[in-house]
């Protein structure tokens, strides 16, 4: 379908800026004389429509959010918070975004049944908890609440890049170092060897052979993993080669509890939102299982909903998941307990992931000595074997320099 923009106005008002989704002009034409307007102007359409697959800049959901909560909260209605930020908008195409999410309420679509329609644009999770936000009447706080779970997540997401930076960098250094090494110098000095006639020693029959492993490798073990890739998610399935890869992240050691922590937090995180609103408990514990992206972590919330219908607490239900730190489960028996079971799961969720930063950094903090100790270690055996390859030809020509 196509956004068709015009210039309409109802009886006895100004004219104003609209636009309309439909296949076709006439369709279009035809919707906006059933809203009782009279089009002025036909302005253009735009063929990519409110279903587009957005090519090269996306609209910016974060930003989106961000503005829209404090208009809710101020308990403006939603379709003229829309127009609010459309108005405002700089960006095109975040203003054909704000547009359209405002054509759909037009229409009679549900905000929650248009966040789906755009797929991956937004989080998993957005639609599930807007939706929950319509069915209470609570949509001005689970917004907030979606807003400050949002900034959190990406306040995360930029620590865990800053942080990882400078160890990148000197990992990548590292690799060019060695390959340079490796695969220019140590042949070059090699070749001193070939012109003079003498049989390369042992050490630089190793350094040769590590050599050759980097020429081929560098290109080709890219390819074969990729390939590797494409092969078993082939032969296995998507749904199995997801689990098996998930499974496999989770034992890497270290990166894998952290791993395990954050999709425990943004659970956690999902919960508070969800209780903390009125939610439904049965309801709210299936949203939150859908938000946990690795399968093999989600398949341990199986089952928490026909345990919490046969009467077990959510504390009693969570404290057998291998996955869910055992502090969690006491923490929330006490906020069951004193029925502030959102604050605590707030309070939870926020520990979490302090405690993960604090693993992060102490992560990364280790991997830039041992990476620098690596790049030592190789320096010196390259440096090592030259030297004992240039005392064997001192040896051999009775002492004479070279």
């Amino acid at each position: 379908m196509a956004l068709y923009k015009y210039i309409a106005a109802h009886p006895g008002k100004a004219p104003e800026e609209i636009v309309i989704e439909g296949d076709n002009e006439k369709e279009s034409l035809a919707k906006l004389r059933r809203r009782g307007m009279i089009p002025v102007r036909f302005l253009g359409v735009d063929d990519a429509g409110s279903k587009r697959l957005w090519r090269g800049k996306k609209p910016d959901v974060f930003e989106f959010t961000r503005q829209l909560t404090p208009l809710l909260t101020a308990n403006i209605q939603l379709e003229q918070a829309l127009g609010i930020i459309s108005e405002g908008a700089v960006d095109s195409t975040q203003k054909d975004f704000v547009n359209s999410l405002r054509q759909g309420l037009h229409e009679g679509k549900k905000f929650s049944e248009m966040v789906r329609s755009y797929g991956g644009l937004f989080p998993d999770y957005y639609a599930n908890l807007i939706e929950s936000g319509e069915e209470t009447g609570c949509l001005p706080e689970v917004t907030s609440e979606l807003y400050k779970f949002m900034r959190e997540s990406r306040e995360l997401k930029n620590f865990i890049v800053s942080s990882s930076i400078y160890p990148i960098v000197i990992f990548a250094v590292v690799l060019v170092v060695s390959v340079v090494l490796f695969t220019v110098f140590v042949p070059h000095f090699s070749q001193i060897f070939a012109d003079m006639g003498r049989e390369l020693p042992n050490s630089m029959r190793i350094l040769n052979s590590i050599g050759g492993v980097f020429k081929w490798t560098w290109w080709s073990l890219p390819l074969i993993c990729i390939g590797g890739w494409f092969f078993f998610k082939h032969q296995l399935g998507a749904a199995e080669w997801k689990r098996r890869v998930g499974a496999f992240l989770i034992r890497i050691p270290v990166a894998g509890r952290i791993m395990i922590d954050l999709e425990i937090c943004r659970y956690l995180r999902t919960l508070a939102i969800l209780i903390g609103n009125h939610v439904e408990i049965i309801k709210t514990v299936k949203i939150a299982g859908r938000v946990v992206s690795n399968p093999v972590i989600a398949s341990g919330f199986d089952g928490v909903d026909r345990r919490l219908k046969s009467g077990e607490k959510l504390s009693a239900t969570l404290k057998d998941n291998q996955f869910v730190p055992r502090s969690t489960a006491s923490m929330l028996k006490v906020g069951e307990e004193s029925g502030q079971v959102g604050e605590m799961l707030d309070n939870i969720a926020g520990n979490l992931e302090a405690d993960t930063r604090q693993k992060i950094k102490r992560a990364l903090s280790l991997f830039e000595p041992l990476v620098i100790i690596l790049l030592a270690v190789i320096v010196l055996g390259v440096v090592v074997a030259i030297f004992i390859a240039m005392m064997e030809i001192n040896s051999v020509s009775g002492g004479q320099k070279i």
